[in-house]
């Protein structure tokens, strides 16, 4: 390849090369392990050896040295570097062999290090030995260190016993027995106390275990004195004790209170009962039978009979409550309120009516709520009334009935006062209960009831009424089916 002369510029990120760099004149291309040498300033490059010094030599150290006795290395010729042996020294316990090997520094009397395999410190014994003393025997030797097996063995050598006033030894037994003679203090009889031999029957004074005794008391007092209501019989043996017939004088009887039956029980002989005289029963935990000799009790009662009359228009065929408080006149509401003691009892009513229209028929239900809701609280209308007592089923059971029935059957123009009942066979025992009258028309008209008005005058006037009513009474459950029951006729009317 001819030369080439003359500064070639280039500008590049960088240099990709897969050929041969030249150098010099000679296009000189070096040789393998060659590198490019800056030959200075204004100087061609060459090519040269790969070596270099280092910028920094490493110096030797303590115990460190270099074979060609150089004390650095820079890099610039090979050399080896050699360290010098460590000086070591053993402490308490420990040996240093040869300079470099550690070993353990034992006595070879209680432990050595020639156990196992290899060299594993082993004890060979206790540097003290351990020597039997009295009643102590060892199955080898008299002594012992660890370092052979033995077994020991103690000795009794006292076995000798002794009893004392209250414990006696039997040595004839194997092994001997140990007996209780008595107690080491005694119990002495006192007055009244006798203590005798139970085998001879021997009068002794005092008791301590070594006979048996029996054990009597003597009763000196056996006098006895009656007190208040006590009599005592000495006729008899032994003495009775009697309470009197009659008591007297008794500030109070009190029975038991845990949880056990009491009773206080008169005479059934016949013609002859129990009296009872001068007893307050009205505290509210006396309990009383609910019907006497088939008695009724009134549970409730409501009645508008004031000063200012109260009446309530009732039109057409739409049900209405007698009086609800927001009739026509007057504030006054009709309601009975009880809690069930019988499944059995009826409603006495009673009111008066004045037609407005001629030849009216007018019909009476009664509505019921429970627990403590009023039926006032819900609005009738002219379908059937849902609240219905006989629809509730307080009547018979039965829910596919209403107890609202025709009462009134007017001609013409009328007035009249008339009273009537409603009859209840299922009540629930302990359920509150409240109550109160609806009516409709059969048709189109109006029906006034009326009740109450204060007469000042002492004069006829058709101003004031009668009141208007309503009762519950409850009676015996047990006679509550006691009616007439079977099928009806067809029933007449106009």
């Amino acid at each position: 390849m001819g030369s080439i002369n003359g500064l070639k510029n280039i500008q590049a990120t960088s240099i990709q090369n897969a050929g041969q760099f030249y150098l010099g004149n000679n296009l000189d291309s070096g040789t393998a392990g060659q590198v490019i040498i800056s030959g200075g300033s204004q100087q061609a490059a060459i090519w040269g050896s790969n070596s270099a010094t280092l910028p920094g030599a490493l110096t030797m150290g303590t115990n460190l040295s270099l074979a060609s006795g150089n004390s650095s290395f820079d890099g610039t010729t090979a050399d080896t570097i050699n360290a010098a042996g460590l000086s070591i020294t053993g402490g308490n316990g420990i040996s240093v062999v040869g300079g470099t090997e550690i070993v353990t520094d034992n006595d070879n009397i209680t432990i050595n290090n020639t156990g196992g395999t290899g060299q594993k410190n082993q004890v060979l014994k206790v540097p003290n030995a351990l020597t039997s003393g009295t009643g102590i025997g060892f199955s080898a030797g008299t002594t012992y260190d660890g370092s052979a097996a033995i077994t020991i063995n103690s000795t009794a050598t006292d076995t000798t016993y002794q009893g004392s006033s209250t414990i006696n030894i039997d040595t004839s037994t194997t092994p001997d027995t140990i007996n209780a003679l008595k107690v080491p203090n005694v119990i002495t009889a006192s007055t009244n106390i006798i203590f005798t031999n139970t085998d001879d029957g021997a009068t002794a004074t005092n008791y301590d275990g070594s006979q048996p005794i029996t054990i009597r008391a003597t009763d000196t007092n056996t006098t006895y004195q009656g007190g208040t209501n006590i009599s005592i019989d000495t006729s008899t043996n032994p003495d009775e004790i009697n309470l009197d017939t009659s008591i007297t004088g008794q500030t109070g009887i009190t029975f038991l209170n845990n949880g056990a039956s009491t009773n206080l029980t008169g005479s059934n002989y016949p013609g002859k009962p129990t009296t009872a005289t001068n007893l307050d029963l009205s505290s509210a935990t006396n309990i009383f039978p609910l019907f006497v000799g088939g008695s009724e009790i009134l549970k409730s009662m409501s009645y508008i009979d004031n000063s200012a009359q109260n009446y309530n228009r009732i039109y057409n065929t739409a049900n209405e409550y007698f009086f609800s408080g927001s009739q026509d006149s007057g504030s006054d509401t009709l309601e009975i309120d009880f809690t069930a003691t019988s499944t059995t009892g009826y409603c006495e009513y009673g009111f008066y009516a004045n037609s407005l229209n001629p030849g009216l028929v007018f019909c009476v239900g009664i509505a019921a709520a429970t627990g403590g809701t009023s039926p006032l609280s819900t609005t009738l209308t002219s379908s059937p009334v849902a609240i219905d007592a006989y629809k509730l089923g307080l009547f018979d059971g039965t829910t596919n009935a209403y107890s609202l029935k025709e009462i009134l059957d007017f001609t013409s123009y009328e007035n009249t006062y008339i009273t009537s009942k409603f009859f209840f066979n299922n009540l629930t025992v302990g359920t509150r209960y409240r109550m109160a009258l609806y009516g409709r028309c059969f048709s189109s008209g109006s029906i006034y009831i009326n009740a109450g008005g204060k007469n000042t005058t002492g004069l006829a006037s058709r101003s004031f009424h009668q009141p208007v009513f309503m009762k519950f009474y409850e009676y015996d459950s047990s006679i509550g089916g006691a009616r007439t029951t079977g099928s009806g006729g067809a029933g007449g009317g106009k």
